[in-house]
């Protein structure tokens, strides 16, 4: 009696997995590895997404759910076989696996891709209705695909010889496929700026702004990401409009306030009105002293989240040094004893509230 009560013990266990694989069909795996996405649950998601596989190795939508959550994990070259196994099952249709195809690679190879997507969105706003939600959805994506392409040829290919036309085709293209799209003519200010053309830089980033500023800048599906926005940053400064740089960056901090690039940006921002103040004769020492808690602030973030760009970090560094040396010494003012502090600190302290937060009023 004893042996057989083992094996029953044993039986109904095996029985009931092997029933819960089987009876879940693809439609349910898909939308549970959906969901476990949206719940950043990546390790049971992929778990998820490889069983649809084995049920159908071909389903697209599972190899791209799959590749995006390897993405997320930092598992490029998985990731890429399958979205290029997505490419083989279906090369003319599902945009998607093009995207991000494209933002993988890197130059010709890019700019390749980005084109099949943009071939991909056109065949499917043949089968929608022109005037339809999904339609501007999709012609949002084209847009923004253009974008993409236009930057490619800004930064990485700038040395081809047709560069300069490829930027205005593709904005151009972009502006038609959706002409309310921000990043569009905030992409066509950088090419302005590029061709030493100010004033007209500065007529696309008003025309971008347009676009979003009387918008809910609570909802993300209204306004530009957190990312553009930073651009923006940048463009403003160089076309000397510190005030707008400003009033970007105070909506960006209550947004998210560890980003390092926001905080070397705000330190640029007040050591250039620091130094317009000196050559105007007037009182630099505030913003100065503003720009170097700025500054240490991004330097600080930057050792506690291992940040890569290590010459904006060098920069800031250097920032602090020159302005500790054109101001009156006070207590924190040394640098080194910053940084040694910064990598002695962990994220748990920072969730208990140990570092000081710098706030700003702008």
């Amino acid at each position: 009696m004893g042996p057989r009560r083992g094996k029953m013990a044993k039986r109904p266990s095996k029985k009931v997995g092997s029933q819960t694989k089987s009876e879940l069909t693809m439609d349910q795996l898909l939308t549970k590895t959906q969901e476990l996405m949206d719940d950043n649950n990546y390790e049971l998601a992929l778990q998820t997404a490889v069983k649809a596989i084995e049920l159908d190795e071909n389903n697209t939508r599972a190899l791209l759910l799959a590749s995006i959550i390897q993405l997320e994990s930092g598992d490029i070259e998985p990731a890429l076989n399958c979205l290029l196994r997505c490419v083989e099952i279906s090369p003319d249709r599902g945009f998607e696996k093009y995207m991000y195809l494209g933002q993988f690679t890197v130059e010709l190879q890019s700019v390749k891709y980005y084109q099949l997507g943009i071939n991909a969105i056109q065949l499917d706003l043949n089968d929608v209705a022109k005037d339809s939600e999904h339609a501007l959805v999709l012609r949002r994506k084209m847009a923004e695909a253009y974008v993409a392409m236009t930057e490619i040829y800004l930064t990485d290919c700038c040395f081809e010889s047709d560069a300069e036309s490829k930027c205005e085709e593709f904005l151009r293209l972009g502006s038609e496929a959706d002409p309310q799209c921000p990043e569009v003519y905030q992409t066509m200010a950088s090419v302005r700026l590029s061709q030493n053309q100010p004033e007209n830089a500065r007529e696309c980033i008003t025309k971008s702004m347009s676009l979003w500023a009387n918008k809910d800048q609570n909802d993300p599906t209204q306004i530009p990401s957190y990312e553009n926005r930073l651009a923006l940053v940048r463009l403003l400064l160089e076309l000397d409009d510190k005030d707008g740089a400003l009033n970007i960056m105070e909506r960006l901090q209550k947004e998210d306030d560890e980003s390092v690039d926001l905080w070397y940006l705000y330190g640029w921002t007040y050591y250039l009105q620091g130094e317009e103040a000196d050559a105007n004769g007037g009182d630099k020492a505030e913003v100065f002293a503003s720009a170097r808690e700025c500054f240490k602030q991004a330097i600080k973030l930057a050792t506690l989240q291992e940040f890569e760009n290590d010459g904006l970090v060098d920069h800031a560094r250097e920032l602090v040094t020159v302005i500790s040396s054109a101001l009156p010494s006070t207590n924190g003012d040394n640098l080194e004893e910053d940084a040694a502090e910064a990598q002695e600190l962990d994220w748990e302290n920072i969730s208990s509230g140990d570092d000081d937060d710098v706030e700003m009023s702008v």
